[in-house]
């Protein structure tokens, strides 16, 4: 099968692939983030925050807020003023009550994707057994022996790729007869375009190739489905970073339909 670069939306001759616009990945039913000019305002750009400044400490970062929120209610029962030197405010009686307001919310979504990020840590644990053969870039060394478990109808399988120079997550399901595929960045923005491989395994025939520069929590979307219903039978994907050697194996594999 010859192959496709697809942009936005390719329709074949016999198969219908889409690709959904990468996202950034927000902690699942966390509340969204008080609006205040000064403050990160979104789930993305906190966990961001965490992991470069705080190295992925949750509880120091929390912390900080909570001996925030402890500065204000002192000010606040005193009747004093607080000054927020970076925007050279002053805020003092229900201005302050309500900035008291915001800061406890904020703590509260903080600890709910805290407890997001522990999930999905958890979860990279439960996989480092199945890619304890699977050889990272770090030396040189490209991986030889892993397979990807393949996953049947009805059924979600999450695979963690760790590396030196790569680190995702890679989830396959079913939604009916499509194949769905999902990538999410748990690393640094990539440092130039990768590859998002789709391949019909009988036979490795090429369904897709998508070339994408993903950020930190950033993550890609693959529908694959025949036109006119079917199925493909097992599909496969695979991620080739273009900044360092890897060798061919699919990362997920799923059959649908």
């Amino acid at each position: 099968m010859k192959n496709i670069l697809l942009i936005g939306l390719v329709l074949l001759s016999t198969s219908f692939i889409s690709f959904s616009t990468p996202s950034f990945a927000q902690g699942a039913k966390c509340d969204d983030l008080p609006k205040v000019e000064w403050w990160s305002g979104t789930h993305e750009k906190v966990i961001a925050t965490v992991k470069r400044r705080y190295q992925g400490n949750w509880k120091k970062y929390i912390s900080r807020w909570e001996s925030y929120l402890g500065r204000m209610e002192k000010l606040h029962n005193a009747g004093a003023t607080a000054v927020v030197k970076s925007r050279g405010l002053k805020i003092r009686g229900k201005q302050l009550a309500n900035h008291i307001t915001d800061i406890n919310s904020r703590i509260s979504v903080l600890n709910c994707l805290k407890k997001n990020q522990e999930v999905r840590n958890s979860k990279d644990e439960q996989f480092e057994k199945e890619i304890a053969n699977f050889n990272t870039a770090a030396g040189g060394k490209t991986p030889q022996k892993f397979q990807a478990p393949e996953v049947q109808h009805n059924t979600t399988e999450v695979a963690a790729i760790t590396g030196k120079q790569l680190d995702i997550e890679v989830t396959a399901k079913c939604d009916k007869d499509s194949a769905l595929f999902q990538i999410t960045n748990l690393g640094d923005k990539w440092p130039r375009l990768g590859e998002i491989n789709i391949y019909r395994v009988k036979g490795n025939s090429l369904l897709s190739k998508r070339r994408v520069r993903m950020g930190n929590s950033q993550q890609a979307t693959f529908r694959i489905r025949k036109r006119g219903g079917g199925s493909y039978g097992t599909v496969g994907i695979w991620v080739s970073p273009s900044w360092v050697k890897r060798a061919f194996a699919y990362d997920a594999k799923i059959t649908c339909g």
